[in-house]
């Protein structure tokens, strides 16, 4: 197991090897962290996972000086690539990179980009996953909407019959104080995330290594 700590409370947990972050056409490489966590991490930690056991390019990484370094990013994450633990902590941290032939050069994000096209391979798979684990008792009361995704999250490892699982994220912008109160009997997780996200007025984005629980698009009015 390796251990990554940096200043004070914020951790990343690494409980597998660590290759190359990113190979052709920007795709992570397929080696997968066991687990990967994230407390109120800054900028500069995570630069340095991004360079931690890292070769080739992953070494230069520049910092582009309109990207604010008053980041911080809270995440856990099982059974993922580096490079989609750090895509999504790129997406909570609300900034982008881009490879370029001799380094990684990280910049301000666009509110218009799209999701990478790596984070969404897979997502048939996280569909009928989330969709085929049936939860006994769903009980929350007044309960912060950052502690239901941890319990649910828990919850999904426990009852998935491969014991895989499913990775749930707040995107930016979503209040994890939000108060959730539901109860549940026998309801697929599919349908408890779809109340969750009712009950939170977010919305829920499904990709193929992370369910998202994202701030609301507010319809214009006319």
């Amino acid at each position: 197991m390796e251990r990554f700590l940096k200043h004070g409370p914020v951790t990343a947990l690494l409980t597998a090897g660590i290759l190359l972050l990113f190979g052709p056409g920007e795709r992570a490489q397929a080696v997968e962290l066991e687990k990967v966590e994230f407390d109120q991490a800054s900028l500069a930690d995570l630069v340095d996972f991004l360079r931690e056991g890292a070769k080739g390019k992953t070494r230069n990484i520049l910092v582009d000086p309109r990207v604010s370094r008053e980041i911080s990013v809270t995440m856990t994450l099982h059974n993922v690539t580096k490079g989609v633990a750090f895509a999504y902590a790129a997406e909570l941290g609300g900034f982008d990179y881009r490879e370029e032939r001799h380094a990684i050069r990280i910049v301000p994000r666009d509110p218009k980009s799209s999701v990478k096209p790596f984070l969404r391979k897979g997502r048939p798979v996280i569909e009928r996953r989330v969709s085929g684990i049936i939860m006994p008792k769903v009980d929350f009361d007044d309960t912060e909407l950052r502690q239901v995704v941890a319990d649910l999250a828990a919850a999904s490892r426990q009852l998935d019959p491969k014991k895989i699982g499913i990775n749930l994220l707040l995107g930016p912008g979503v209040d994890p104080a939000t108060p959730v109160t539901l109860e549940l009997h026998n309801i697929p997780m599919a349908q408890v995330l779809k109340y969750v996200g009712d009950f939170a007025r977010v919305d829920i984005r499904v990709d193929g290594n992370a369910i998202l629980l994202l701030k609301r698009r507010e319809v214009g009015r006319r």
